[in-house]
């Protein structure tokens, strides 16, 4: 019996390794795909190049937390791209951390559920797309899940020692997103509810304690930094954007906040007088982040999803390990609609949601191979063959794929000497080089004293809109780019002096 555990086990790690290979393989295969950055991706690079460059001021007054741009920076040297180098962190950290998630899954269920669970991690389609862009999503899942398991061994072992590593590791989630706060919440609801279950409330203060320290031991000097430069307590610069974003998109005559205005912006103030918009967005913001979390996840993940949550439901779920987790993707469900909620922002409750999945695909496989016995593989052949075709084409789908116009019309530019206008981030990303480029909006690229050699950039709608206007000031056209998907990019050169 001992020899025959012994060889599941030694499986079970083979089954473990396949999965990380397979995690492995389809990264490096989109890595090498076509890609384009995003405008965040742009932004986190700015920060980082000011970062590198030694002006450190500039780089902390960014929109921006500074743990992403800085490890973009630190990377720099070595890669000599600064898009390879914003990609870097995102792969690496997207190939480890299904490491840190069998080791947290394992404490939480068993070996068996860890061990699938990589599976589905291995093919999740947005974790594997942010495994390759420039965005802090995947370096905030990697420390959001080393807090986890930190956390989870500690509950396990009943010391205090590796809360204060669980609070570094939360610290550090902070520093790449600010909603990492909610891994302190998380865990003090959790710790608050076993001292209250076991009748020994005094003996939480000391863990809740260590945690709050480990974390504030980094992200204190950031929060003071923002009360330096701003004058006010704040957690995020972006807290006022968020909740102006999330009015706005049920609100038409809400006006969304602007970076500089996000520090200035009293949120409470703005809920205040704007009561009843704010409490239909909440309300209706709560069901979108739900409908957000399940894409997230994705539509062929969710059978398994539901499953897994009968199974942990349906007898006295609070007495269980996942009951951290059901704490967790429950506070930031609640939590999120209170602001903005956006598919970005669910994905990091992916990984904490693979153990119900893992566990809902188990029981599929133990049902019917009690049912049917041997038989029983054919139909979960078939169930794993819609599971891939459901899957698989979107995991695969090339980041960008229909705004690969963006970054072809901004290598053409790179090349050309002069001036250079664009209404677009990542084309001025791209066209960066030894010419003078500018981000522009459109009225003020008109009205700009453009000499000869001067390049202008719009999209099909700013053309149409501006067509006869661009005839009368010189501009003709050079060149057009067009995407997959029907849009175009135009490249216009100014053919005329400036006016005296």
């Amino acid at each position: 019996m001992k020899r025959e555990s012994a060889q599941n086990e030694k499986l079970v790690w083979a089954y473990g390794l396949i999965a990380l290979v397979l995690t492995a393989a389809v990264r490096l295969y989109l890595f090498q795909g076509d890609y384009i950055i995003n405008n965040d991706g742009v932004v986190y690079i700015e920060i980082a190049r000011r970062f590198w460059e030694g002006r450190w001021l500039e780089g902390l007054s960014g929109f921006y937390p500074p743990l992403f741009p800085s490890m973009i920076a630190a990377v720099f040297p070595l890669i000599g791209d600064w898009e390879v180098a914003g990609q870097f962190w995102p792969l690496i950290l997207g190939i480890l951390i299904p490491i840190l998630l069998f080791g947290l899954l394992r404490r939480v269920y068993d070996l068996r559920v860890a061990t699938v669970a990589l599976f589905f991690y291995a093919v999740s389609p947005y974790l594997v797309r942010l495994s390759i862009d420039v965005r802090s999503e995947i370096p905030y899942i990697f420390f959001f899940l080393s807090a986890l398991y930190c956390f989870q061994l500690a509950m396990d072992s009943r010391s205090i020692r590796p809360l204060f590593l669980m609070g570094i590791n939360a610290g550090l989630a902070y520093l790449a997103r600010p909603e990492a706060i909610g891994l302190l919440v998380a865990g003090a609801v959790f710790l608050l509810y076993r001292g209250w279950h076991e009748r020994a409330l005094k003996k939480v203060w000391a863990p809740l304690g260590i945690m709050s320290l480990g974390f504030l031991i980094l992200a204190a000097p950031y929060v003071c930094y923002l009360k330096w430069e701003t004058g006010k307590w704040l957690l995020s610069r972006k807290l006022g954007t968020a909740v102006t974003q999330g009015l706005s998109v049920h609100d038409p005559s809400a006006r969304v906040a602007s970076q500089q205005e996000s520090v200035q912006l009293n949120s409470l103030d703005l809920v205040r007088s704007q009561p009843l918009s704010y409490a239909k967005k909440v309300f209706i913001d709560f069901f979108r982040f739900i409908g957000f979390y399940f894409e997230a996840v994705h539509y062929s993940y969710l059978p398994f999803l539901f499953l897994g949550w009968l199974v942990f439901f349906r007898s006295r779920f609070w007495e269980k390990k996942e009951f951290l987790l059901a704490i967790l993707v429950g506070f930031y469900i609640a939590a999120f609609p209170l602001l903005y909620v956006t598919r970005r922002y669910s994905v990091p409750l992916v990984p904490a949601s693979l153990g119900w999945v893992a566990a809902g695909s188990l029981a599929v496989w133990e049902y019917s191979h009690a049912r049917w016995g041997k038989r029983g593989h054919l139909l979960m052949g078939l169930v794993a063959a819609i599971f891939i075709l459901g899957t698989l084409p979107k995991t695969l789908a090339s980041i960008g794929r229909e705004k690969l116009y963006l970054r072809e019309a901004g290598l053409y530019l790179r090349d050309k000497p002069g001036n250079i206008l664009t209404h677009d981030s990542r084309v001025a990303f791209y066209a960066r080089g030894s010419n003078h480029v500018r981000v522009v909006g459109i009225e003020e690229a008109l009205a700009s004293r453009a000499t000869a050699r001067t390049y202008l950039t719009l999209d099909n709608k700013l053309l149409e809109s501006t067509k006869g206007a661009l005839g009368t000031m010189g501009w003709v056209r050079e060149r057009e780019f067009l995407g997959s998907n029907g849009d175009g990019l135009v490249i216009l050169l100014l053919n005329r002096k400036a006016p005296e």
